[in-house]
């Protein structure tokens, strides 16, 4: 394939992360926080073993235009990067159907989604559904002070059990299950790395927030969950921004999460925090 009638377009997968991480690092953090996702893998990727990791990318005239990437065996990720047509899109499903690779799902910016599900339909003759609609926040300054009574506290080992049960309670709201065992290892892991906060009121746990991955300038937050008896009482605005502000007071210069697209309570919150839209991410899974 040729763009902007130039030398023909290259595609392909690197070899090592150093290799990838030089190629397309500086593209991703053109739109850091949209991209939290690819840049906290890669992050996490330089002192963890890669297996089996596929780290794509498009080259045009010796220029990098495009990233995409698989931890198999979950969906692949579309990264958000300005000025891409569809037919660099279409090129990586034609790419991917080429090598065989498995492809379950895909997620990212919904009109590259979008492009990249209509083709691949066309080659695999398959359906598909969708599993989320997002929309992707940054916060660079927070904009209200914690309003509920209470403190954020770091999660002890003394609260893993806690933490387990609404890891799990979280994986029902937002439609996502999370077993018993993944809730263990998941408060086991959010524990021993210090991530993971409680907003408690006389000293008993109301909400929770941890802090996910972390990017070049950013931090993620997710895993935001209030229980029902406590809802409606500011606790998890609270523990959001508290989080926030801590993760700016500490160097980050910007934080971003997820949000469902069609939650409106939750937006409203968020964008009272001080929280912006920068981006959206659509998954779609393929039957």
């Amino acid at each position: 394939m040729i763009i902007n009638g130039g030398l023909p377009m290259k595609i392909a997968f690197s070899s090592s992360i150093t290799d990838y991480m030089e190629k397309v690092e500086a593209l991703l953090l053109r739109k850091e926080a949209s991209n939290n996702l690819m840049l906290g893998l890669l992050d996490h990727f330089k002192t963890t073993i890669t297996k089996d990791v596929h780290f794509g990318y498009l080259e045009d005239n010796g220029e990098i235009i495009f990233a995409f990437m698989q931890t198999p065996p979950n969906n692949w990720i579309l990264a958000d990067v300005d000025g891409i047509d569809e037919q660099v899109i279409t090129s990586v499903a034609n790419f991917l159907y080429k090598k065989a690779l498995k492809v379950p799902g895909v997620l990212g910016p919904i009109s590259y989604v979008e492009a990249f599900v209509n083709e691949w339909k066309k080659l695999k003759k398959t359906n598909a559904s969708i599993h989320m609609n997002q929309l992707i926040y940054q916060l660079d300054e927070v904009k209200i002070k914690p309003e509920a009574e209470g403190e954020l506290v770091k999660g002890l080992k003394k609260d893993h059990s806690l933490i387990k049960g609404w890891l799990i309670q979280f994986g029902k709201e937002a439609r996502e299950a999370i077993s018993e065992i993944k809730a263990s290892q998941m408060a086991t892991k959010y524990i021993e790395n210090s991530t993971i906060y409680l907003w408690k009121v006389n000293g008993k746990p109301v909400s929770m927030v941890n802090q996910s991955r972390k990017t070049k300038h950013g931090a993620t937050i997710n895993a935001v969950f209030t229980p029902n008896e406590f809802k409606r009482n500011g606790y998890a605005t609270s523990a959001v921004a508290a989080l926030s502000q801590k993760l700016l007071d500490e160097g980050y210069q910007f934080c971003s999460l997820y949000t469902d697209r069609d939650n409106t309570t939750s937006n409203n919150i968020y964008q009272k925090i001080g929280y912006h839209v920068v981006g959206s991410s659509v998954v779609y899974e393929f039957s």
